[in-house]
């Protein structure tokens, strides 16, 4: 017979070992829902313009192409153009059918990115990305390891995240191609990263990592200055921080020194120069659903069913917020949100087939029901023009 106290050892083992395989399996899924985000949020990225104004229900709707839904195709709007990216290559496309300029590839997982004036297109798995400009192609970059993830910014620097076999390596690159920094991790002592977030000029790198190796998750930010001011530290560390039971997937640059980070349970907000240091932090109490970070100066998100232990029963919203945290405008919406696309002047929310329009304050100020399911629902500059992606066309709508 086993004595009491080795029992109770031996079951408290087995606890931690299935609190390990449970934690494990939830950084699983949270990186692979991850994945799906990036995939969808960042080949949509552009900037748009939007007039307080209801519009009325009259549209136009023209059939620009069709495609195959087996060719993997995405889409963006590149000013008054179109973007088409497959796997055996990249068009700029006037609305007219004109091809602007192109460049062909062979990937088998392309991830676009439109980042006006910019343009990347990376293989997932792969070790090539491709950045174009107004004119065509900037720079490619050779990887040295398989791409996980990458980022471009609006002035042509990028970041990518690669693995390698004893953890992932960070590298930065000029709007010319040319390698500014790398970082290495290692797994067993830094985690698995969810995502790396570069500044606009190429100077702010922010990694988000979580560590299951204790016995609670630990999520960790670790601030990089690339710029000179990063010079003087340590593998260019400005700063770190970390958060226990909290995961951290997502984030944006508003600007060049303002960081914002989401979690599953709440919003931070930091304030990037020489040091990093944590202005507000906003705590939800419903689960975010949909995050859209394509402003410079707002951001929004849609949220759902109230988190454990939440209180407050807030239904299915949409919520704009500033660079300060403060609520712009919100709306309650009827059902659960599954598309969300927000620039600091217009704010389109999708459930299912409905899509709606809204404005800065969270007004509603049309809505469009599809005859079939939506990839992506993108507004071209003029705030009227709309580029429609479905699973086998791409169409154009005017809003009158």
């Amino acid at each position: 017979m086993l004595e009491k106290s080795t029992i109770e050892k031996i079951n408290q083992r087995k606890k931690r070992r299935v609190k390990k395989k449970t934690i494990f399996w939830m950084i699983i899924m949270v990186v692979a829902a991850f994945g799906l985000w990036y995939q969808q949020n960042h080949s949509l990225h552009v900037t748009t313009s939007f007039q307080s104004q209801v519009v009325e229900e009259n549209k136009e709707l023209t059939t620009l192409l069709t495609y195959d839904p087996l060719d993997q195709s995405s889409f963006g709007v590149y000013e008054k153009d179109m973007i088409q990216c497959t796997k055996d290559g990249v068009k700029r496309i006037t609305l007219d059918g004109h091809t602007v300029w192109s460049q062909a590839y062979f990937m088998n997982r392309p991830s676009l990115i439109v980042s006006n004036p910019y343009v990347g297109v990376g293989d997932i798995g792969g070790q090539q990305i491709y950045a174009f400009g107004d004119k065509g192609k900037a720079y490619i970059v050779e990887t040295s390891y398989p791409i996980l993830q990458f980022t471009l910014t609006q002035k042509g620097f990028l970041g990518v995240l690669q693995q390698i076999p004893t953890g992932h390596q960070i590298s930065v690159y000029d709007n010319q191609g040319k390698i500014l920094v790398d970082h290495i991790t290692y797994a067993e002592k830094d985690g698995q990263p969810l995502g790396i977030f570069l500044s606009p000029e190429g100077e702010q790198l922010v990694t988000s990592y979580v560590d299951t190796n204790g016995s609670e998750i630990l999520s960790k930010l670790t601030f990089f200055n690339i710029g000179e001011i990063g010079e003087g530290q340590i593998d260019s560390i400005s700063g770190s921080y970390h958060y226990p039971n909290l995961l951290i997937p997502q984030g944006t640059f508003l600007d060049d020194h303002t960081f914002i980070a989401i979690g599953d349970q709440k919003i931070l907000s930091f304030q990037v120069n020489k040091k990093p240091i944590e202005s507000w932090s906003y705590l939800y109490s419903q689960k975010v659903r949909k995050v859209s970070m394509k402003g410079k100066k707002s951001f929004a998100l849609a949220f759902g069913d109230p988190l454990a232990g939440a209180h407050e029963e807030n239904g299915e919203i949409a919520r704009i917020y500033d660079q300060q945290g403060k609520v712009l405008g919100e709306q309650q919406i009827k059902a659960p949100v599954d598309y969300l696309y927000h620039t600091d002047n217009i704010t389109i929310v999708g459930t299912g087939r409905t899509f709606y329009g809204m404005n800065t304050k969270g007004k509603i100020l049309w809505e469009y029901t599809a005859t079939k399911d939506i990839k992506a629902f993108l507004p071209f500059s003029d705030y009227k023009n709309f580029l429609i992606v479905s699973q086998e066309d791409v169409t154009f709508m005017q809003l009158k």
